[in-house]
């Protein structure tokens, strides 16, 4: 492709121009007045995609939910930015249901909460477009005040209101009150302050099981 179909994005990746304006467009168009028919239930042999950061990449999400066919999507410091990039890669998995959990290192770089929800609610369209998959953001797991300061905490919180009030509610999990309590990732899930132990792992399972998911 050539280089000038391609923009970089605050100084981190290089996405296709296409993709940008097919992304851009769709999420910046005016709601309908008519009403959408409900998309249909992903069929249960096809296969669920996790995407996301490192909290992602380091799940062993295949071993979680045996009885699906799982991809992991998760790379090891990604942004929201990278994920964007990703798009066409994580489309292949062909995936019936995605699961999107990102955000926490955006933070960390300082990015607007606000910003990082359209870029997460622009990967949603992404994924959906043409598949009729479901696709189920999932809030962003805090860091730990120790790790990330109060301002940090309370910048994720923000983020995850965002997506919150962004999110069909069927397709919105809110981890923040299992993962979290008043000084961000509980110490008992944590190794560092932002990555997960094998307890984080097994209440983030928990979790989603709890709620018939994938």
């Amino acid at each position: 492709m050539p280089a000038s179909s391609w923009v970089r994005i605050g100084g981190w990746v290089a996405v296709p121009l296409t993709l940008l304006a097919l992304g851009w467009g769709l999420l910046s168009r005016p709601p309908s007045t008519s009403k959408a028919s409900p998309a249909p239930a992903p069929r249960r042999d096809a296969p669920v995609t996790f995407v996301g950061d490192s909290l992602t990449a380091q799940g062993d999400w295949q071993a979680a939910f045996p009885d699906r066919v799982v991809y992991n999507q998760g790379v090891s410091g990604d942004t929201s930015f990278q994920l964007m990039a990703r798009l066409p890669q994580i489309r292949r998995t062909d995936a019936g249901t995605y699961l999107v959990m990102v955000g926490i290192n955006d933070i960390v770089w300082g990015y607007d909460p606000g910003r990082i929800a359209g870029r997460i609610q622009w990967l949603r369209t992404g994924l959906q477009i043409g598949t009729g998959a479901r696709v189920i953001i999932q809030s962003t797991i805090p860091c730990a005040s120790f790790r990330c300061g109060a301002d940090g905490v309370r910048r994720v919180a923000e983020l995850n209101a965002l997506l919150a009030r962004q999110t069909p509610p069927r397709d919105f999990v809110d981890l923040t009150p299992v993962m979290a309590d008043g000084d961000g990732l509980r110490r008992a899930y944590t190794v560092d302050g932002v990555h997960l132990n094998a307890a984080g792992y097994a209440r983030w399972t928990a979790q989603l099981r709890e709620l018939g998911l994938p």
